[in-house]
C-alpha cells in the first residue's frame, strides 16, 4: 500500500508539471508547488521583477487544486497558498503578502490585490504610465512596474483565513483580512475586514448573518 500511495504521488507530481503552463516551468525557481498539488492549464504565474538570488515568491501547498493566475509586482512580493485548497480561475495582485489558508473554496473571477498600485493625487501620479511604458519596452514586456514609484501607494497585507468560501466575481482590497469559516457572497467589494464564521455580502460588504459550524450546530440553534 505505501508503495503504490509513493507510486500514485510521484506520477500526479509528473502530470502536474506537465500539464502546467509554460510560465510555471519558466519560474521555477521562484514557484514551490506541493507534489500532491495540481495545476490546471489554464493556471498562470507572472514575476514582473524577480528576486536576484532567486527565492520562493509562491507557494501552494498539500493537495490544493489552482485554475488561477499570480501576478507578482515586487521583488520581495509572496503569495502563498495552504494545503486542500480550490483556487477558480481567479486573479492574485500581489505587491507585498497574499496569504491563503488552508481548506478554501474561492469561485471563478475573484480578484484580490493587496496595494493600490498608484498615488490618488494626480501630481504624484502623472508620470506612472511613462514609466511603464518605458519598462515594458525595456524589459521586451516582461516588466511594466521595474521602475515604479511604489513609495506613492498604499500597500497592505490581504489575509484569506481557514476553510473560507469566496464567491464568483468577488472583489479583495488591500489590507483586508477574511476570518477563519467566513463565507463572502458573489459580487460582493470587500474594503474592511470580514468576522470569522459570519456571511458578509454587498458592495461595500456587510455582515448578514452568524454562520454555524455544521448542520447539527444550527439544528441546535
Amino acid at each position: 500500500m505505501i508503495r503504490f500511495l509513493r507510486w500514485a504521488s510521484q506520477r500526479l507530481s509528473r502530470r502536474s508539471s506537465l500539464r502546467a503552463s509554460s510560465s510555471w516551468r519558466e519560474y521555477s525557481e521562484y514557484v514551490k508547488v506541493h507534489p500532491t498539488a495540481i495545476i490546471d492549464p489554464s493556471a498562470s504565474v507572472r514575476i514582473l521583477n524577480p528576486p536576484v538570488p532567486p527565492e520562493i515568491c509562491l507557494e501552494i501547498g498539500e493537495g490544493s487544486h489552482v485554475y488561477s493566475h499570480f501576478s507578482l509586482l515586487r521583488p520581495s512580493a509572496k503569495i502563498r497558498v495552504g494545503r486542500r485548497c480550490q483556487l477558480g480561475q481567479s486573479h492574485f495582485i500581489c505587491a507585498d503578502s497574499i496569504e491563503v489558508g488552508d481548506d478554501v473554496i474561492m469561485a471563478w473571477g475573484v480578484t484580490i490585490i493587496d496595494s493600490d498600485n498608484h498615488s490618488p493625487y494626480w501630481s504624484e501620479r502623472r508620470h506612472d504610465v511613462e514609466r511603464c511604458r518605458k519598462d515594458y519596452i525595456e524589459t521586451g514586456g516582461r516588466d511594466l512596474a521595474r521602475t515604479h514609484d511604489w513609495s506613492k501607494a498604499k500597500i497592505a497585507k490581504v489575509r484569506i483565513g481557514d476553510k473560507s468560501w469566496i464567491g464568483f466575481n468577488v472583489i479583495i482590497l488591500k489590507g483586508v483580512t477574511v476570518g477563519e469559516g467566513a463565507i463572502v457572497g458573489a459580487g460582493s467589494v470587500v474594503t474592511s475586514d470580514v468576522k470569522p464564521w459570519h456571511l458578509g455580502a454587498g458592495n461595500p460588504l456587510t455582515h448578514k448573518r452568524q454562520l454555524s459550524r455544521s448542520r447539527d450546530e444550527a439544528n441546535v440553534g
